[in-house]
């Protein structure tokens, strides 16, 4: 996973769950839609859905040790050969490729390329091995990427014609059609992809036939051998969590809960 066309790629799928106290929290598949400046009710994953998600590496927020920048650079120029330009030369453009964006997708997948990895392995090789310390410090990397989703966002069961139901009925924002009282559940597949080999995952996360990482690597319980599991937070809020599950939303909040107008006077 050390190559120029290496990559990850992070599927998110929909879930909504219920937060009626009296009963187990129902887990149910579905579909978000969103506001852009010049279109109401945009579906994720739909042709008019064109958002595109930048990220840049060495950003200030997050936190990526310039060391790890550096000795990437480096790693990748020994581990090649045919430079037009000097190990120095090549670093330095590396460092300034870290703070430029880099598209990855959008809501509804994204592939995090090579420019948002880093190599974090040490360097010392032990005393029988081949391999360059270049080729060491290249065997663990660490990629970067970030998710969210719109600032407001519109709930429905999965397979839901909207365009069909704004026809007969009035359809805005507060319409009866759109799940409110519950949570939204976003579900990762996580794949890993050599040479840009898209139809051919490398290694992956949940689906088969490698091993689950979920239960393996990750810490997830699987003590009683089910995907899925009933959990209750500290709040008292049940969930029905499976494999995969990284972000959970409250469906009645939005990002512009966390601003109001003030005046001094």
């Amino acid at each position: 996973m050390f190559g120029d066309k290496d990559a990850i790629r992070i599927t998110p799928t929909f879930y909504f769950q219920d937060n009626d106290p009296s009963t187990p929290p129902n887990r149910i598949p579905v579909d978000l839609y969103y506001h852009s400046d010049s279109k109401k009710f945009i579906k994720v994953g739909s042709a008019a859905d064109v958002e595109r998600r930048e990220i840049i590496l060495n950003n200030r927020l997050r936190n990526v040790p310039y060391t790890d920048i550096i000795n990437t650079g480096g790693s990748i120029y020994d581990l090649n050969t045919g430079w037009s330009m000097t190990r120095d030369q090549y670093v330095n453009a590396f460092v300034k490729r870290a703070t430029e964006p880099t598209y990855v997708g959008g809501y509804d997948v994204q592939i995090l390329p090579s420019p948002l990895r880093t190599f974090i392995n040490t360097f010392d090789r032990p005393s029988n091995a081949n391999a360059t310390p270049a080729r060491v410090n290249a065997s663990e990397q660490q990629w970067y990427g970030e998710y969210s989703l719109p600032a407001s966002v519109y709930v429905v069961t999965k397979g839901t014609d909207l365009a069909a139901y704004g026809r007969s009925n009035r359809l805005d924002d507060k319409s009866p059609i759109f799940l409110k009282n519950g949570y939204i559940t976003v579900n990762f597949n996580i794949e890993t992809i050599r040479n840009a080999d898209l139809a051919r995952p490398y290694l992956q996360y949940i689906h088969g036939p490698l091993n689950n990482q979920w239960w393996n690597m990750e810490g997830y319980d699987s003590t009683d051998g089910k995907r899925d599991h009933l959990t209750t937070d500290p709040y008292g809020v049940q969930f029905r969590i499976e494999d995969g599950d990284v972000i959970f939303y409250d469906a009645k909040r939005s990002s512009y809960d966390d601003y109001s107008p003030n005046g001094t006077h």
